[in-house]
Formats: C-alpha cells, sequence, structure tokens
C-alpha cells in the first residue's frame, strides 16, 4: 500500500523531526493532480505518464481551521512566441491561506519557503488562475477571496490555484535518443 511505502522512504529520508509524516502525490506537467490515501494499493497506481512525489506534510498543513483555505500554487511563464500561453514548470506545492490575508502577507512566506533573494523575488509577479485564465494580484489584494471552498481532499483544484510568474531558470537538458524521461540522481525501486 501506499503507507507501507511512506513508513519504507522514513528510514531512508531524513526528515525535519522524529514524528514528521510524508505524503504521496501525483504530478503532471508542473501540477499537482492527486494526494494518494495511505490505504491506496501500489498496484493500482499508474506511473507510466505521472511522476510520483512525496514529501514531508508541514506542520501548518495539519492544523488548517475552519477559516482557513489548501490552496495550489504552481511556478509559470508566458510563451512570447506561443501566442502569450501559460506554460506551467518547477515544483508545485499547497499552501495555506488565512481569511482576510492580503497577497503581501503570502508573498513573505513564499518568499521564505523557497528561499528566494530579494533581488529575484521582486520581479515575480502573481495571479490567481481559474479555468486556465491568470488575472494578476496586487499587494493589497485579499487572495482567500479569491478561492472558492475547496473539498478537503483537494482532488481538482489544479483548475483553480496561485500562480507565481516568473524566469525559469531550470537547466535545459540536450535531448538524446535514449534519454531517460527521470532526471532525478538517484531513484528508488519500489518491489511489490
Amino acid at each position: 500500500t501506499v503507507g507501507d511505502v511512506i513508513n519504507e522512504l522514513k528510514t531512508k529520508v531524513e526528515l525535519s523531526h522524529p514524528d514528521a509524516e510524508l505524503r504521496l502525490l501525483e504530478v503532471f506537467y508542473h501540477k499537482i493532480y492527486k494526494i494518494f490515501p495511505p490505504t491506496e494499493r501500489i498496484e493500482n497506481i499508474n506511473d507510466q505518464y505521472w511522476t510520483l512525489r512525496a514529501e514531508e506534510i508541514p506542520e501548518e498543513e495539519k492544523n488548517i481551521g475552519p477559516n482557513d483555505r489548501l490552496i495550489h500554487v504552481y511556478h509559470f511563464t508566458k510563451e512570447a512566441a506561443q501566442n502569450q500561453q501559460v506554460q506551467n514548470f518547477g515544483d508545485p506545492f499547497f499552501l495555506v491561506i488565512h481569511e482576510g490575508e492580503t497577497l503581501e502577507e503570502i508573498k513573505t512566506r513564499i518568499q521564505k519557503k523557497l528561499r528566494v533573494p530579494d533581488e529575484d523575488f521582486a520581479k515575480w509577479k502573481f495571479a490567481s488562475f481559474s479555468m486556465g485564465r491568470p488575472d494578476y494580484l496586487q499587494d493589497t489584494d485579499v487572495v482567500y477571496d479569491r478561492f472558492q471552498k475547496q473539498r478537503k481532499d483537494v482532488y481538482g483544484a489544479w483548475e483553480q490555484y496561485l500562480g507565481l510568474e516568473h524566469v525559469d531558470n531550470t537547466p535545459k537538458r540536450a535531448y538524446a535518443a535514449n534519454q531517460n524521461r527521470h532526471a532525478y540522481e538517484k531513484p528508488m525501486k519500489i518491489y511489490n
């Protein structure tokens, strides 16, 4: 089961503290599509097209209050050659936002979480996305009001997200005929 894999991973990775909890996510084109329940059978997971990512669950996500929302946050650029089409990149993540919280307050938390230098972060733009369309935000905008209440499991929430527009600095890999589609340094094999 997914729970068994998570327990095995806990013995192989460095955690922030001994009681840290992990989750397994399904990521496709730099968007989170699913959080797997611990009871899900590994045989039922199709990883042919999806990337599976295990991550530590931040403490703030474990104690979400009734007036908090867990939202998806994705990095994006606008391709000039592609008619200003939005291209997602990088590692997507979740963020807890609080009722009444402005973009300025949220930006501070995002910068700290991602460890982005001030000089670079000053160039970033922020937009709420709904059905693929960006609505750019100002520092004084209350972000909470832009996001409808999501179901607790946050499946399907990728249609609505907070977008971080900035330059994609990830190194581009040259294409090779035998290039593995996964560019990870050390893959972990799971045997059933």
